[in-house]
């Protein structure tokens, strides 16, 4: 019986190993309007490198390999592909979430997603993310291997680079519903101090780095209910400093 069992397990695999593949199944997170990607980009990819997989056997598709190549594109966070035993090859693909676009000094610009890892800009899609710029020497070409975390604990990465404080800054003001509707810019001056460029109003926001964070929004969302409140007083000052502890320092226009 032993011997009957394993024989008819050996036919069994064989038979599904003869098996052709018939349908490839690709699927792609889109919410909050993200297409950097979409199904036919990821059928070419797979296509791009010999996979053909409609019709071969399935013991001839390399499944661990497919799913390696995706995970190395750029704008893939997270790529799984399996097979089912019908022969239909799965693909589920979670596209890069990015929250900030950086465009450096020298003009190179790139995206910095949820995860702190540094994102080419695509020429399919522009994501309406918030925009840093100003003193930012970084160059994509010589942060792209590294993160946000790795920047954060390397001394040498770390001494000149405002990118980690313009991520902590971007994932405060995404999370708010507030003040994602209100701020569209992140300015890096020549003191190394964030500005906050609004949407609405000229005014000149100083908000220095992210010590205290919450406390200096907390401060500008008064300054803010109580100019929305009052007829003309909105318009008076040019800039509004929350460096300073328990205040804001503002200047007449």
């Amino acid at each position: 019986m032993l011997v009957g069992l394993l024989l008819t397990l050996g036919f069994v695999n064989k038979q599904q190993d003869a098996l052709l593949c018939e349908k490839l199944n690709v699927t792609v997170n889109q919410e909050n309007d993200l297409y950097f990607l979409d199904k036919l980009d990821i059928v070419n990819l797979i296509s791009d490198r010999g996979d053909s997989i409609i019709g071969q056997p399935k013991s001839t598709v390399n499944v661990a390999a497919i799913e390696k190549a995706l995970n190395s594109h750029a704008n893939i966070a997270n790529a799984e592909v399996y097979m089912s035993i019908d022969g239909e090859v799965k693909v589920d693909v979670i596209q890069r979430k990015p929250v900030v676009r950086i465009i450096n000094m020298d003009g190179d610009s790139y995206y910095i997603d949820s995860d702190g890892t540094f994102m080419p800009l695509s020429d399919k899609y522009t994501a309406k993310v918030l925009i840093a710029n100003g003193v930012i020497a970084e160059p994509y070409i010589k942060r792209y291997v590294y993160s946000i975390s790795d920047i954060g604990k390397d001394s040498l990465l770390n001494a000149m680079s405002m990118l980690d404080e313009v991520f902590a800054m971007a994932n405060y003001i995404n999370a708010d519903k507030f003040w994602s509707a209100q701020i569209q810019q992140i300015y890096i001056n020549k003191d190394r101090d964030m500005e906050l460029v609004p949407m609405a109003g000229d005014q000149k926001i100083i908000f220095g780095d992210t010590i205290a964070m919450d406390e200096k929004f907390k401060k500008l969302l008064t300054f803010y209910q109580q100019g929305l409140n009052t007829t003309g007083w909105w318009d008076k000052y040019s800039v509004i400093n929350l460096k300073f502890k328990n205040q804001i320092v503002c200047t007449k226009k």
